[in-house]
């Protein structure tokens, strides 16, 4: 048993998944099961249970700390990014032995992960914490509301640059590098992107 550790609970929930038709949902599930695989082959050695989707369009994932929170989930919002997620994460402890898969973990910090991802949900947040500093919850907030001025163009487009560079970015999109150009200063990306290094960083210090 490792009920004293602490560990960093991951779920995500596709945002009116339930609206798609049968076929469409079945495109969005093999897309989640692909892009699951590969943070577990890629942070294998960040995780203590893996993760794996849960109702179809839900996911969770159990790290040993918040070292590589920021990467995975930018990492799945680009790999996903042809619909909103609502990510949270919650840190705690556990109150069964841990296991391969995290459908098979339960405790406290599971718990509040999905406690939190329901309150995301009703708010229309696309990221939340439980069990962390108030200046992280702060910056959750500050993040969604910012994720929700942008048009679904932007949205994909952020989703790729902090995962990529412009030039990346625009061979991945299928257009000029200007258009990337023209589309990161309407969203005054430098702006986002020095606040999304103080966040990493902040994540990463816990």
């Amino acid at each position: 048993m490792t009920k004293n550790d602490i560990y960093v609970a991951v779920l995500g929930d596709a945002v009116a998944s339930r609206t798609l038709a049968a076929r469409d949902r079945a495109v969005l599930q093999a897309a989640l099961r692909e892009a699951l695989a590969q943070v577990n082959r890629k942070w294998k050695s960040a995780i203590a249970a893996r993760f794996a989707i849960t109702l179809g369009d839900q996911f969770e994932g159990l790290l040993h700390d918040t070292a590589p929170l920021w990467e995975i989930v930018h990492f799945l919002r680009a790999a996903l990014r042809a619909h909103d997620w609502v990510v949270v994460a919650a840190r705690g402890g556990i109150s069964t032995p841990l296991a391969r898969s995290a459908l098979e973990v339960d405790g406290p910090c599971l718990h509040a992960a999905r406690d939190a991802l329901e309150a995301a949900k009703r708010e229309g947040r696309v990221l939340a914490f439980a069990g962390f500093p108030q200046p992280v919850e702060a910056l959750a907030r500050y993040y969604s509301a910012l994720y929700s001025s942008w048009t679904a163009r932007q949205r994909e487009v952020a989703a790729l640059l902090r995962t990529r560079d412009a030039a990346e970015v625009a061979a991945e999109l299928g257009i000029d590098r200007s258009a990337v150009s023209h589309l990161s200063r309407r969203m005054r990306w430098p702006l986002v992107a020095a606040a999304d290094r103080e966040f990493r960083l902040l994540l990463e210090a816990r």
